[in-house]
């Protein structure tokens, strides 16, 4: 009985072997067919995995990896040739979408869930796919051509209707002042010094951290440049402008950068090492940085000129304080092997209370047994049968036995 629950979860097939990787949702090969919106392909498929993304992007793949590229595939159409990478969802195929756009983001386009057209190559993202139209001459190429062919693609990969999903982190960068289109998702010191001067040095990504970073006007708002006119007016002063040859540095945006960390540990060591790093600039360096900590968050703004409009953007941040459950403890669980499992357990139940009644019950009665021969055997070393005993007869046996009354003295 105490075998047989062993046996039996011996017998039965584990949860992590019968756990397999799940297929994706269309095969990379399958995306890229032989005609797409009147192009014949010139070539077949070229898929690798994610470790040899450098076959496809040489100088950006460890930023590609950053994204959780598990696959990607290449093939040419003519002369125009179509990147497909398959990223772990929505929100990486979004960021490495905001990360290819470039720091001047390109001209959108209606392809996909997002799209772009940057340096005569149209760029766009859909459900958990991020795709590059590349033509071989980008000066002769013909953007209709990129943008026909990018829609094919798209179509090819799903119908249009699906929810679009962006990272919740971008919902924490303040509205006032920010440029539109300067939001970028990113993921990793690559791809966070593509856009930050010495991110790599400034940040590390431990425990899946994201960053989010866009950038914001110095120039005070309208209506306070209004308000101060006429009263620089009526005092007869002005403000001289900068003769220093380069641009006023009030028109000059300065970058925000929001860096989220998954527990208070990460979010601490990352806060020192920042706060090192920073100390050991030079003083003039140290002036154009603000930065601080925020629950989780850690808010850095660069090249900064106006403090007082930097820090009232940065103040405005918040973390926003949620406890996540991974799941519903009051869902049943969707266990395959919850049968077996309770199989085991009332099995493992009633081994474990049978094994107890067999024990109770031999010690028992080799205890009992013991007892019961040692006393025998120590009565019969103390008493005998009482064959050569005497008796003194000092009272008749019988008139004592029978109550009769005792005998006359014969002398009388």
């Amino acid at each position: 009985m105490l075998l047989t629950p062993l046996i039996v979860k011996g017998q039965q097939p584990s949860a992590s072997s019968e756990v397999t990787a799940m297929a994706p949702a269309h095969a990379l090969a399958g995306l890229l067919p032989d005609r797409l919106a009147g192009f014949t392909a010139a070539s077949e498929v070229t898929q690798v995995g994610g470790d040899r993304l450098a076959d496809i992007v040489p100088d950006r793949a460890r930023a590609f990896q950053e994204y959780r590229v598990s696959a990607a595939a290449s093939r040419y159409y003519g002369s125009i040739r179509v990147d497909l990478f398959q990223t772990q969802n929505q929100f990486t195929a979004f960021g490495l979408f905001t990360y290819s756009s470039g720091k001047d983001k390109g001209v959108d386009q209606e392809v996909g869930s997002g799209g772009a057209l940057v340096d005569g190559a149209t760029i766009f993202w859909k459900e958990n796919y991020f795709v590059r139209v590349v033509p071989s001459e980008p000066a002769r190429a013909r953007p209709s051509a990129t943008v026909a062919l990018a829609r094919a693609v798209a179509n090819v990969i799903g119908p249009q209707g699906v929810a679009v999903l962006r990272p919740p982190l971008l919902e924490s960068l303040p509205a006032p002042q920010m440029i539109p289109g300067s939001e970028r998702y990113l993921l990793g010191p690559e791809s966070l010094s593509a856009y930050v001067e010495r991110g790599r040095e400034m940040f590390e990504f431990p425990g899946d951290a994201e960053a989010a970073v866009a950038e914001y006007n110095q120039s005070a708002p309208a209506d306070q440049v209004d308000k101060e006119a006429p009263a620089n007016a009526a005092a007869g002063t002005a403000k001289p402008a900068e003769s220093s040859g380069k641009p006023d540095s009030q028109s000059q945006p300065f970058k925000l950068i929001i860096v989220e960390y998954h527990t208070p540990q990460f979010a601490t060591d990352a806060f020192v090492s920042l706060r090192g790093f920073v100390e050991s600039l030079p003083e003039q360096d140290q002036t154009r940085i603000l930065f601080r900590r925020e629950g989780n968050y850690i808010v850095e703004a660069v090249d900064v000129q106006n403090r007082e409009l930097a820090e009232g953007v940065i103040s405005s941040i918040q973390y926003p304080y949620t406890v996540k459950w991974l799941r519903n403890p009051l869902w049943p669980a969707n266990d395959p092997f919850r049968m077996e499992k309770t199989a085991d357990m009332l099995l493992s139940t009633f081994g474990l209370l049978g094994l107890i009644l067999l024990t109770v019950l031999l010690v028992g009665s080799t205890f009992g047994a013991t007892v019961f021969l040692k006393r025998r055997k120590r009565q019969q070393e103390i008493f005998s049968d009482a064959g050569g005993m005497l008796r003194l007869d000092i009272d008749p046996f019988e008139s004592t036995l029978l109550g009769l009354p005792p005998k006359r003295n014969e002398e009388r």
